[in-house]
């Protein structure tokens, strides 16, 4: 069936991103970034089935791949500009493959009409070895409007801590909407929904998104398991933790079905008995049929009632086990972290910092996006590694300075030098308390 995914992401310096590796992997091209001189050979991959520019009317220098994605590295100056943005749309796999790009094309031209921006769409086909329903497409904006003559200001909307979250969402409506659209053009059932189970109103524990890691392990998993004749088992904690949410959610629903079956049988016994009663039969068994008919109904409503106690019950526990395994995934990222500014150089150490926890607001809620306990947990872990190296940095200068002041003769205890051991104030480390 449809699945709705579009996500939105950025191409940045700090990250060590261009947009014309970008552009030249997700089309199968051959690019040369010219303000460093590489080389960027894509042109043997396989699995791109289209790519197309789409851009404003009177603006034909656009449509020259290279001069496009040049332009867009030139007009940054900054060494942690965002040069591109992107776009990973979900494409139905109902429908074929000219349908497929008509509705990628039609998003991108909303796209590029809105914002006034130029938009690079390729076509992927599903991956060997992959679901081949894994249809999708990756759309390489400019973060700057396009006028005949280059590129002009900056499009600030979808950077805006105010703005960019219902922009995006905006986006996301739009894009469900042209879905089903094509769905219902070409007398497709299968239909997808922008919003989230809850929002949705269905009583179900949604799953997580694998991500491109994870899907490539349990492949190989996958393969490994089939090849030993072994059933296979997830081996990710992702992979694991879906295939525990789809019991629950099986468990659940087949609940629903049971008691729904008994409140229609109980419906069924009483429709029947009605049918099948005489006026006197039932003048003479009114009273004992009232009582049956309340006690199966009473029945009814309190198997209702402990099959709805029981749901909770499991929602409220996966939201726990949930809790805590973010909560431990936090804290050895941020032990990670600690470790990896700490074996850092001293100037280098501001820069990994601030590509970790950057300033500008959407960067920050993307990173926060990845993080295991969202923003809270970012802002957390990034006090707490600050003040690990605020700790381990005092050691560093007090150790320098003890070491410019030892003699050169006589180290040790026993003849006056300065003991070898570790300070007793030594840091063991950051904690983890993000409440």
């Amino acid at each position: 069936m449809a699945i709705f995914h579009l996500s939105v992401k950025t191409v940045s310096r700090s990250t060590g991103r261009s947009a014309v590796a970008a552009a030249a992997y997700r089309t199968g091209d051959t690019l040369t970034n010219e303000r460093d001189g590489r080389q960027h050979d894509y042109a043997n991959r396989t699995g791109v089935d289209d790519s197309f520019i789409i851009a404003p009317v009177g603006c034909e220098w656009v449509h020259n791949r290279s001069i496009l994605w040049n332009a867009a590295e030139q007009a940054e100056k900054r060494s942690n500009s965002v040069t591109a943005r992107e776009y990973v749309l979900a494409l139905p796999a109902e429908l074929d493959a000219k349908d497929r790009a008509d509705l990628a094309r039609s998003f991108a031209s909303a796209v590029v009409e809105r914002y006034g921006v130029a938009a690079d769409v390729a076509l992927h086909a599903p991956s060997t070895g992959g679901d081949d329903r894994n249809y999708h497409a990756h759309i390489l904006t400019t973060t700057r409007e396009v006028e005949p003559d280059g590129l002009g200001k900056k499009t600030r909307i979808l950077d805006a801590a105010k703005t960019g979250g219902p922009e995006i969402e905006s986006l996301r409506e739009l894009w469900a909407m042209q879905c089903n659209e094509a769905l219902e053009r070409h007398q497709k059932p299968a239909r997808i929904d922008h919003r989230s189970y809850e929002r949705q109103g269905v009583d179900e524990i949604p799953t997580m998104h694998l991500g491109p890691t994870s899907t490539t392990m349990e492949r190989k998993h996958k393969a490994e398991q089939e090849r030993k004749g072994e059933p296979y088992k997830p081996q990710t904690f992702k992979a694991q933790e879906n295939e525990r949410r789809r019991t629950l959610n099986d468990h659940v629903r087949e609940m629903v079905r049971e008691l729904a079956a008994t409140v229609r049988e109980v419906a069924a016994q009483a429709m029947d008995a009605k049918r099948k009663g005489v006026n006197g039969l039932l003048n003479a068994l009114r009273v004992k049929g009232k009582q049956e008919a309340d006690e199966q109904a009473r029945r009814a409503i309190e198997a209702r009632r402990r099959e709805e106690e029981r749901k909770e019950a499991l929602r409220q526990q996966a939201v726990r086990d949930a809790r805590e395994r973010a909560v431990r995934e936090a804290k050895e990222r941020l032990g990670d972290m600690a470790k990896k500014a700490q074996r850092l150089a001293p100037d280098a150490r501001e820069q990994f910092l601030a590509g970790e926890y950057p300033s500008d607001p959407f960067d920050r809620a993307l990173k926060a996006h990845s993080h295991p306990l969202g923003t809270v947990g970012l802002d957390a872990e990034e006090k707490a590694v600050r003040a690990h190296l605020k700790v381990y940095q005092e050691q560093e200068r007090r150790q320098q300075a003890e070491r410019v002041q030892a003699p050169t003769q006589g180290r040790g205890r026993g003849r006056g030098g300065p003991s070898r051991s570790r300070s007793r104030d030594y840091d063991r480390g950051p904690s983890f308390d993000p409440f």
